[in-house]
């Protein structure tokens, strides 16, 4: 009988999934645009990310924003990107700590 250890290797690359997906066309103007921001819940993101529209504000016109949230590892949830898809125009997102 074996005395020796026994190592067990695993390999950290994990398996990615990737999807070709092209970028949304840019709009010609921000005027009358809504504005959404998804914030993941670190310390300063919602602050930072609604300066920036603030700051958008300051050369067009914009509407009303919606805000949504996502943990920070991780996709937003289906409601939040249902809420995003049907009440803005475009969408901030960032990371900030």
């Amino acid at each position: 009988m074996s005395t020796e250890p026994v190592v067990t290797v695993y390999d950290p690359r994990g398996h990615a999934r990737v999807v070709a997906q092209e970028a949304a066309p840019r709009p010609s103007a921000l005027d009358g645009l809504r504005p959404g921001v998804l914030e993941n819940r670190k310390a300063n993101a919602r602050l930072l990310l609604e300066s920036m529209v603030d700051g958008l504000r300051a050369f067009a016109p914009l509407g009303a924003t919606t805000t949504g949230g996502k943990p920070v590892a991780g996709p937003a949830s289906r409601a939040t990107m249902a809420l995003l898809v049907e009440g803005c125009d475009f969408v901030v997102v960032g990371s900030s700590d």
